[in-house]
């Protein structure tokens, strides 16, 4: 039977409300949100003596952290104090995992073999549960980071070994990814629950992908463009692509970056068009649906 979940408590920003519902549908592995949404950041991206400024600006505004777990970023010291961090501000924890590539911050194209990369997912999934462990609670969700969530769009093999890697090590975590079919296939066949994710700081294109960091217009500059793009999200559950076009994104968790424009105060007016925020929590996706291992760890 699996633990209790750590009960976290919140503030009264929570309490007042109209109700506001992200797009959902009622079938596949997609994590079922009855109104609001989650909104995430990443924490604990420093190493040794480089950290990361601003990470905690937004932490107040969020109801979820995902930690680095010392492949693309962090160390067991600085887990430790993101940890404190998360319990501080009563958050739900996730794990933000990525390819060993602290020089290019996970940045960079690597591509391993299947069982290469089983054994980092459940390596670093196994440092964060151990030090979360020393603070009485577990992690509920985990993202990729990088390259490697790049690969969740165009990858479905990459996105499927994840799912599966993820779910060999608990099959009650969410799998947050960017809000794509590749995303839901990969939990269906895995079993387990996924939450596509939505960004706010960031220009899409017209099939709903993130434009690379190399485009000249793949980030949202100016504080009001990045708060318009979270009430789109949030009202209507659409952005306005590269292109003008109006795109649906089907999202259950939206992505504050510590590093958009003013993050303090843009996060704390998103937070304010989302009064009742949730966190990720999900049962494990029908068992009876898992489909068989047609991909195998140690193929190739």
């Amino acid at each position: 039977m699996r633990r209790q979940r750590q009960q976290r408590t919140r503030g009264p920003r929570e309490a007042a409300a109209p109700q506001v519902s992200a797009p959902n549908h009622s079938n596949s592995a997609r994590i079922h949100i009855t109104h609001g949404v989650d909104l995430n950041t990443n924490l604990g991206e420093g190493f040794g003596p480089y950290k990361v400024e601003g990470e905690s600006d937004v932490l107040p505004f969020v109801t979820s952290a995902n930690i680095a777990c010392g492949a693309h970023a962090g160390d067991p010291v600085v887990m430790e104090a993101a940890l404190e961090e998360v319990k501080y501000y009563g958050l739900a924890l996730g794990a933000h995992i990525g390819y060993p590539d602290l020089a290019g911050f996970g940045r960079r194209e690597i591509h391993l073999s299947p069982g290469e990369l089983r054994a980092q997912v459940l390596f670093q999934l196994g440092a964060l549960a151990g030090m979360a462990r020393t603070f009485g609670f577990e992690f509920t969700q985990v993202r990729p980071h990088g390259f490697m969530y790049r690969q969740i769009w165009n990858d479905i093999r990459t996105a499927t070994l994840l799912a599966k890697a993820i779910a060999e090590f608990d099959r009650w975590l969410v799998f947050v990814g960017p809000a794509c079919p590749n995303l839901l296939a990969a939990g269906e066949k895995a079993g387990i629950r996924v939450a596509g994710e939505a960004w706010v700081d960031r220009v899409y294109d017209v099939n709903g992908h993130l434009l690379p960091h190399s485009h000249s217009r793949a980030v949202l500059k100016n504080a009001q463009d990045i708060v318009n793009q979270a009430a789109s999200l949030v009202r209507n559950g659409e952005v306005t692509a590269v292109d003008g076009s109006r795109i649906r994104i089907d999202f259950q968790t939206i992505h504050l970056h510590p590093h958009m424009a003013q993050a303090k105060l843009v996060a704390e007016q998103i937070r304010s068009l989302i009064p009742n925020p949730r966190s990720l929590t999900a049962e494990p996706f029908a068992l009876d649906r898992i489909e068989p291992n047609e991909i195998a760890y140690g193929a190739l």
